[in-house]
Order: C-alpha cells, then structure tokens, then sequence
C-alpha cells in the first residue's frame, strides 16, 4: 500500500490518479524466454511504446542498463524494473522442471540507480513443493520491505503454479484468493491472470484496496481479439492493462498500443479505437 510521497508520484506517472487508469507494457519476457517473435529489436519496439504514450513497460535488469536511457530521451514509458526470474513458463520443453523455481536476479537498489518508478515481482501460489511457495513469498516480503523504503511502488503479480496443485490456474475462486493475499502482503498495484469473462473479473477487482493490471498471456489470434480482450478487461473493472506477447507480437503493433490507449485512457468502443488508429 502507498505509504509516502515518493511511492505516490511514481505511482502517478503509471496510473493516472484523476482515472485510475494504466496503460502498460510487459516486455520482460527475454528473461524468461529468451529471444520470440517481436522481441528481437528491443530499441524499436520500445520507440513505438514511447510513441504511443504506454504509461510504463517492464524490463529486466539487462535491457534496462543498455536502453534505460532511450526511455527518458523519448518522453517514457516509465520503467518497471523486474527484479526476478522464473522457469514457470518451460513447460512442455526440454528445460521445464516438475515445479517452476523463481529467485531474484536484481534489486530495489538498482531499480532506484536506475530511475524506475516501480519493481515487480512474482508471488507463485500451489507449488506441489511447498518450499517452492515458502520462498516466493519470502523473497516478495523482502521486496516489498526495500521498496517502502525506497518510496518504490511494488507490483505483485500474483499466479497459480502451472502444474501445480490447481487444477484450473484461471479459476475466478483462485485468482479471487491470490490477489487478496497479494494485497495484504502489501502490493501498490496487482497484475494477474485473466479469469475468463468480465462478469467473473469484476468482482474480484471491486474487492480489491489497490488496481489490477491484467495480464494478456499468449497471442490472441488477430489483433482484433486483443482490443477485445482489452475492452472486456476494462469492463471488469480493472485498472488497466500489463499485456506483452499480444502486443509485441502483433501485425501491427503500433496500430495496437495506439487503440490500446484509446480503449483504456479515451474510453473509446473497440471499433472507433481501431479507426482513430490506422487499422
């Protein structure tokens, strides 16, 4: 929870107080994939991020000391710095363990050197483990703790093992359950999964003290189901969005961050987000 006017400015400048609206980008996703399809040429995806006004964007610690800089030199996004990794999302390859493991690679300090105006981090829930779950919890109290006293914003990103102990990790009651805990373990702003409808989101967002960033997961199958996906997550009363691979892997991705923005900041129906966007 915000607790000091630093945490409050920076939080500011992802989510707008005079809304309570977000435009995110997650763009992470060489650290836990290594190179896919739209992440290649990092320097341009980020110019069209800036051009088209994405509030923040999450990087690792890598992409973050060698391109931080073309953030401020383009007027944002604001950065988000990830400061773990996992393996959570190998399986089904030849690298994929029983249970995925998360530890943290970098820090509320180098997220400050580097002018973030937030962390994120993992808080994994049903490992068949339980030491697996002992630790993620763990080491997101130790974040949490350095942030508050960074004036930091933490983003929990809260999320059913995959293979784990739930049968169905996007199950309304399970997301409902996690991001509770999420906030009480003192998150200024949750991302998590989607639960499959505007009717099951909706309540578990108005049950929540701080905003939700929905997560996009995989490609939608055109660029036209994620403006969907983004107006349905907005009428389920999230705050905004922290989408990656459909962003990022699009046709026309900048066509897709402008009607993003419009659908989410300018209220905009899907079909006049795409017009004023150059589909």
């Amino acid at each position: 929870m915000l607790t000091g006017a630093g945490q409050r400015v920076r939080m500011s400048r992802l989510i707008d107080p005079r809304t309570g609206r977000g435009f995110c980008i997650a763009f992470d996703h060489a650290l836990q994939f290594g190179l896919s399809s739209g992440n290649g040429h990092p320097e341009a995806m980020l110019d069209l991020m800036a051009e088209a006004r994405v509030d923040g964007v999450i990087l690792s610690l890598g992409t973050a000391l060698r391109l931080g800089g073309r953030l401020a030199g383009r007027g944002g996004p604001a950065l988000i710095l990830r400061l773990d990794q996992t393996t959570m999302w190998r399986e089904g390859t030849p690298l994929a363990y029983k249970d995925g493991a998360t530890r943290l690679v970098a820090s509320v300090a180098d997220a400050v050197t580097l002018g973030a105006d937030a962390v994120i981090s993992y808080l994994f829930f049903g490992h068949t483990d339980p030491t697996l779950e002992t630790k993620s919890f763990e080491d997101c109290a130790a974040v949490n703790a350095a942030a508050r006293a960074a004036g930091m914003p933490h983003i929990i990103e809260t999320m059913g093992a995959r293979g784990g102990l739930a049968r169905d990790v996007f199950g309304p009651e399970l997301i409902a359950f996690h991001t509770c805990v999420g906030a009480e373990m003192g998150a200024d702003i949750i991302k998590t999964d989607w639960p499959g409808s505007a009717a099951a989101l909706r309540p578990i967002t108005a049950a929540l003290p701080v905003p939700v960033l929905m997560a996009g997961g995989p490609r939608q199958t055109s660029d036209l189901g994620t403006l969907q996906l983004v107006a349905e997550v907005m009428q389920g009363g999230a705050a905004g969005i922290l989408f990656g691979r459909a962003i990022f892997g699009a046709d026309n991705p900048l066509a897709v961050l402008k009607a993003c923005r419009a659908i989410i900041h300018g209220g905009a129906t899907v079909e006049d987000a795409m017009a004023e966007s150059g589909f």
